[in-house]
């Protein structure tokens, strides 16, 4: 496998945030520096993004998408300690925020804490059983222990979820070829090259 665990996919959710709309209960200057963390963010000026985005979370210490934007700043700088103290307090304040786990997962995972990842997974899938990137990650982090069985039944828990992602079936196919299965790791690599044409 490549790379187990590609973290780059995470700054996607720093700019889908919209930066226009004052969340109900949040002080002005919160917004104003949430708002500004966007932009700063949205130009790659990762720096500033994270002190606006303190300003906003120190205005207002339960202000969920700056606490959220920031953690995956820090994700993404392989800062985990940081991130994992974001998502934290992002699931203290919502217990049921699958994203806030399935991120604190990936950064426990990148600290190679891999029991640890595989619990925020899964719980991740129990608030959303149809949550397809926890599925694989916690397949991630199962293969990256050797429970190779574990990975084939997460990855192909996923697959029926997104049948059209090729690197669920690409995972799987590395996890095969790691048990010696090499038909059914060649038969998932034909699938890979039939998605990627």
């Amino acid at each position: 496998m490549k790379k187990v665990f590609g973290l780059s996919f995470a700054l996607s959710f720093v700019i889908t945030l919209s930066a226009f709309a004052q969340p109900p209960g949040v002080n002005k200057a919160a917004v104003e520096a949430f708002n500004k963390g966007v932009a700063e963010a949205n130009k790659l000026n990762f720096p500033e993004a994270i002190a606006q985005y303190s300003k906003a979370i120190m205005a207002d210490p339960k202000y969920v998408h700056a606490l959220h934007n920031r953690g995956i700043i820090f994700l993404n700088q392989r800062k985990q300690p940081e991130a994992i103290a974001d998502f934290t307090a992002l699931i203290n304040i919502n217990s049921k925020d699958h994203d806030a786990y399935n991120e604190r997962g990936l950064a426990y995972a990148d600290q190679k804490k891999f029991a640890e990842s595989i619990a925020d997974f899964t719980k991740a899938i129990e608030i959303n059983p149809s949550y397809t990137a926890a599925y694989n990650h916690r397949g991630n982090s199962a293969f990256a222990m050797k429970n190779y069985e574990d990975a084939i039944a997460d990855y192909t828990k996923a697959i029926q979820l997104d049948p059209a992602d090729a690197k669920l079936f690409n995972n799987r196919a590395n996890t095969y070829k790691a048990m010696g299965k090499d038909k059914e790791a060649e038969d998932d690599l034909a699938k890979v090259k039939r998605l990627t044409k």
